[in-house]
């Protein structure tokens, strides 16, 4: 388990060009979401190593944006966690997808927080540094140069070569790239949210330290959760 940077109110503004939503009145509905964020995301970030909220218990990401827009923010999460349960794509292939988006839009918290899922999900260093770097790799298996070939292709063409959709199909299957392009399409809206308002991401984990638990005020009940950190395949 890798150790959590937890970032402070105090360090920077979390928000980037939003500001954070404990710094003003929510409505009810906003509220709601709010709980709903600190219940099932902030557990799920940190049991990856990741902060998706400050010491104080302010939430960061995309996460402070979806409680300013409460009802497009929880449909919005709705989807992911429909995606991720439904998926037929495995847990580390899934990461190497959604690393390539963030890649291919330079996009700081996107890949903060899943540079800690795809190590969560059993993701091999030099392919997450591969991928990162936005290049192939000898170090890809068959099926990982095939997703990471087919999302990066379409990420940054808008367009997919006949031999790079064949190559997927054979990876995946027909429903493994269906899959795959729903997922490439909720990480495209999430890196363009986090790029538009400048969402900063906190210091990179640091790897053999293990995560502190949360602070008793903004504590989560584990057993609440619903997003499921990647298990390996």
């Amino acid at each position: 388990m890798t150790g959590i940077a937890q970032p402070s109110a105090e360090d920077r503004d979390w928000g980037g060009r939003l500001p954070l939503v404990s710094h003003g009145p929510l409505t009810e509905e906003q509220l709601a979401t709010q709980r709903r964020m600190r219940d099932e995301v902030v557990p799920w970030a940190r049991q990856a190593g990741a902060a998706a909220a400050t010491a104080e218990g302010d939430l960061i990401g995309p996460f402070n944006a979806f409680v300013h827009r409460p009802a497009t923010g929880a449909a919005f999460l709705d989807w992911v966690l429909t995606d991720q349960a439904r998926s037929s794509l495995a847990a580390p292939l899934r990461e190497i997808v959604i690393l390539t988006v963030g890649t291919a839009w330079n996009c700081e918290y996107e890949l903060y927080v899943h540079t800690a899922m795809a190590r969560h999900a059993g993701v091999a260093e030099p392919v997450i540094e591969a991928v990162l770097a936005g290049r192939p790799s000898a170090d890809f298996s068959s099926a990982e140069a095939a997703v990471h070939g087919f999302t990066d292709e379409l990420t940054r063409t808008r367009f997919v070569r006949d031999d790079t959709y064949r190559l997927a199909v054979e990876a995946v299957g027909q429903t493994g790239v269906l899959d795959m392009v729903n997922l490439i399409g909720a990480y495209l809206a999430t890196s363009a949210l986090l790029n538009a308002f400048q969402v900063p991401a906190p210091p990179p984990a640091e790897p053999g330290r293990p995560v502190p638990p949360p602070r008793p005020e903004h504590g989560t009940r584990a057993d609440r959760v619903r997003l499921r950190a990647p298990t390996r395949a």
